[in-house]
């Protein structure tokens, strides 16, 4: 990999299919000073040494070449804070500390890299400055490298994945992030599926979730979903080190980090009855409690710009009334709630400045840009009802942009009215727990 020193301790590591797709971006990083490298996805698989003692983050170009470039920004991502550019829609961008589309500017895009290098988890919940941030990554950079069990506690929409995936990246561990939805296990085949099985039937390819996460982390996500028969085999795992197989002789060591995340106290749960003493003292070995955004309105100005990097559209803009509502407004879906909100409306006011009138008619999920005055729907109005009063724009629709966009937003809604509980969400939306899983994955939605 070809390398320009200019101020090593700045060094930014590009990966795209050709140096003459990543020229526009070397060559700004050139007049800017800044130390950088190059390297085609392929060329990764062969750099010595650890990129983390030579590069500080990388900035990943996917210009609609396959698979091959996001497959490097995925890895990439492991070991690297990772800003990627792309013209394709990204599911899972929590992996990254920015997510930009290929329409940004080299400016904009260094203003990325700048917020990267001054230390600012960009793109993520866990921006902040506040005293509640500043102690949530000081706890996040004191434990991420010692393998020790970490318990990540708050709210729905806090950024407990966010967190989890930030402890993984940092961890220097080479085996995958694998995310276990704790209320979708059942008792029956419990085994097969945490630890594998031979032949086709267990997940995916005879893996079980612990061995798809060994040398990496498992993140156990509303720990406190699980069944008392769930709790006893997770406990005998943590307690032995060990775990065996559905069908093979022996037990096999344990090489996964356990990061747990609940949003429910588990002290009260435990009061129950439905929570056993002994699994929440193996599980809160390290507990960090992700404060709510209410509590962190300070930093309200730093994750607007840092959720709206790389929208469609561009960042919104607010004027001083509106930023004031911002920081009024309850948020009950925290830090999620904040960036959906952020999304619509980098996506229907781009370029423009959002007002308190504006604002208002979108902080809540029904999308009544999409209604004529006239027709607004009641509290009473059945679903089929209130589809029926919505009128066709003037300039037409995208009919499955708009489709997907509704089914979205219900499903959000159906995740924050049932605790984040999957299966309930599914029996609102009248769906199958394992369609409702398949859809949210699709859309990139946790159920964190």
């Amino acid at each position: 990999m070809a390398v320009a020193f200019v101020d090593h301790s700045a060094s930014v590591l590009v990966v795209a299919a050709s140096r003459e797709a990543a020229a526009p971006v070397l060559d700004y990083l050139f007049d800017q000073g800044i130390a950088f490298g190059f390297s085609r996805p392929s060329e990764l698989a062969y750099a010595t040494g650890r990129l983390d003692a030579i590069y500080r983050m990388a900035v990943v170009l996917d210009l609609g070449v396959g698979d091959r470039v996001r497959d490097a920004a995925q890895a990439l991502s492991r070991e690297l804070p990772c800003v990627l550019v792309s013209d394709t829609p990204v599911a899972r961008r929590e992996e990254f500390r920015a997510v930009l589309h290929t329409d940004t500017s080299p400016a904009e895009l260094f203003d990325s890299v700048r917020g990267v290098l001054a230390g600012k988890a960009t793109g993520s919940g866990l921006t902040g400055s506040t005293p509640a941030m500043r102690h949530v990554h000081r706890l996040i950079e004191r434990v991420a490298n010692k393998g020790t069990t970490v318990l990540l506690l708050g709210e729905s929409g806090v950024g407990k994945e966010v967190a989890a995936r930030d402890i993984h990246r940092r961890s220097g561990r080479q085996g995958d992030f694998v995310v276990v939805d704790c209320g979708a296990l059942r008792d029956e085949a419990l085994d097969a599926v945490l630890f594998g099985e031979p032949g086709p039937r267990s997940t995916g390819t005879g893996s079980g979730y612990f061995q798809m996460a060994e040398g990496g982390t498992l993140l156990l996500d509303e720990v406190a979903d699980l069944s008392l028969a769930c709790q006893a085999r997770l406990l005998r795992v943590l307690e032995d080190g060990r775990y065996k197989r559905v069908g093979e002789p022996g037990t096999q060591a344990r090489d996964v980090r356990i990061i747990a995340a609940s949003r429910r106290n588990l002290v009260d749960v435990m009061e129950t009855g439905a929570f056993r003493n002994d699994l929440f003292f193996q599980l809160a070995v390290f507990p960090i409690r992700l404060p709510p955004l209410r509590e962190r309105i300070a930093d309200m100005t730093a994750l607007i710009e840092a959720l709206g990097a790389g929208l469609p559209g561009g960042r919104p803009r607010f004027d001083a009334i509106a930023m004031a509502r911002l920081k009024s407004y309850g948020w009950p879906g925290n830090i999620r709630e904040l960036s959906n909100v952020i999304e619509r409306l980098a996506i229907l006011y781009p370029h423009e400045t959002v007002d308190r009138g504006t604002l208002d008619a979108h902080l809540h999920p029904l999308d009544v840009a999409l209604m004529t005055p006239e027709s607004l729907p009641d509290g009473g109005q059945a679903p089929a009802t209130q589809i029926s009063a919505m009128a066709l724009p003037s300039d037409g629709v995208d009919l499955r942009e708009l489709v997907e966009h509704l089914e979205k937003r219900l499903i959000e809604q159906a995740l924050d009215r049932n605790d984040r509980v999957v299966a309930h969400a599914a029996r609102a939306l009248g769906l199958r727990r394992t369609t409702l899983t398949e859809k949210l994955r699709r859309y990139g939605i946790s159920s964190d």
